[in-house]
């Protein structure tokens, strides 16, 4: 059996920076707080791998992606709000949320592929203030005073119980997300259909001339975000155990909410696997520092981090791993 195939460089980096993320957290599970940014880490790199399959690979760039991740959030909410069933067992509600973001997806790509480039971002962004305002507004949403979710129950596996009042089990449940979201656009990427997303991305009209259905590829791609969206969003609102459709950042139909998996995948590298990654170390580990270091001078920290994100957009304009791959890995 050969096995140059699979023991690789990248491979092997691949299965040691996993092994070392499932163990770290054992060393610091007393630092909840460095927990807790990991896990959002996780969370919105999975986001923003959404984003980047629609925009980075597809070509589409959406600024909606709040619809699908608010209304995944708030599906859990309203079931575990008026269910006794969901908040004894919310997890189902996490798929119901998934589907509920892809029926959102599929109804926004529906209407909103038949424009292109910034009119379709413009109209997917009108679209989610649409939604945001109707959520705002209704009293079974309980409007502006947003959902307190609650935490599921204790599980317990012989001897061995798993308390969601911690942090820790909501790292390994995003840490196994982003693990299987990555390696499903991976393996998408790879297949004819990745293959059909870029000629899209780089060229409609000719995509079409050679055959390719933009209209259902483009639709394809809207189903498998928008639905990871949701599935995200109703684990956040677990996570975070509050949501409300404020337009201050936090609020999960926010346009901040759209507008940080757009900055995740360019700072890190659209149309690539491990950008959005890389990105969202930044953009929340760096700015959660910058947060807190500089938290007695308001608005400083945004400052310095927007002039983090200009050098990072003026030296790599294809983001940092693309910057890696052009002048280090060639």
């Amino acid at each position: 059996m050969k096995y140059g195939g699979i023991i690789t460089p990248k491979n092997i980096l691949l299965f040691a920076s996993i092994i070392v993320a499932t163990i770290v957290p054992y060393f610091i599970a007393s630092q909840t707080y460095l927990i807790h940014i990991l896990t959002l880490v996780l969370l919105f790199a999975a986001f923003s791998q959404t984003w980047n399959l629609l925009a980075g690979y597809a070509g589409q760039p959406s600024l909606g992606h709040a619809a699908f991740f608010g209304t995944g959030a708030y599906t859990t909410g309203i079931l575990t709000f008026y269910l006794a069933f969901f908040k004894e067992n919310p997890w189902p509600a996490l798929f119901i949320g998934g589907i509920i973001g892809a029926t959102i997806g599929l109804a926004i790509g529906a209407i909103c592929f038949r424009l292109r480039g910034p009119y379709f971002a413009l109209a997917t962004l009108a679209t989610t203030e649409v939604i945001r305002l109707l959520v705002l507004n209704s009293e079974f949403t309980r409007g502006g005073l947003g959902i307190v979710v609650p935490s599921p129950p204790p599980v317990s596996f012989f001897s061995f119980t798993i308390d969601f009042h911690e942090k820790l089990p909501y790292y390994y449940i995003s840490l196994a997300i982003a693990i299987v979201l990555f390696s499903l656009i991976y393996i998408i990427s790879k297949s004819r259909y990745g293959l059909m997303f870029q000629a899209i991305r780089e060229d409609e009209d000719a995509a079409m001339a050679l055959g390719v259905n933009a209209y259902r590829i483009k639709l394809l791609a809207m189903f498998i975000c928008s639905f990871a969206s949701g599935f995200i969003g109703a684990l956040y609102a677990l996570y975070i155990t509050y949501i409300d459709p404020s337009m201050e950042p936090g609020g999960v139909l926010s346009l901040f909410t759209s507008i940080d998996p757009v900055l995740i995948t360019i700072i890190g590298g659209a149309g690539t696997i491990i950008g959005p990654l890389i990105g969202s170390f930044i953009r929340i580990g760096v700015g959660e520092y910058l947060r807190i270091t500089l938290g007695f001078r308001a608005g400083m920290d945004l400052i310095l981090f927007g002039a983090i994100f200009m050098i990072i957009f003026f030296f790599a304009r294809k983001g940092i791993w693309g910057f890696v791959k052009e002048k280090i890995i060639k």
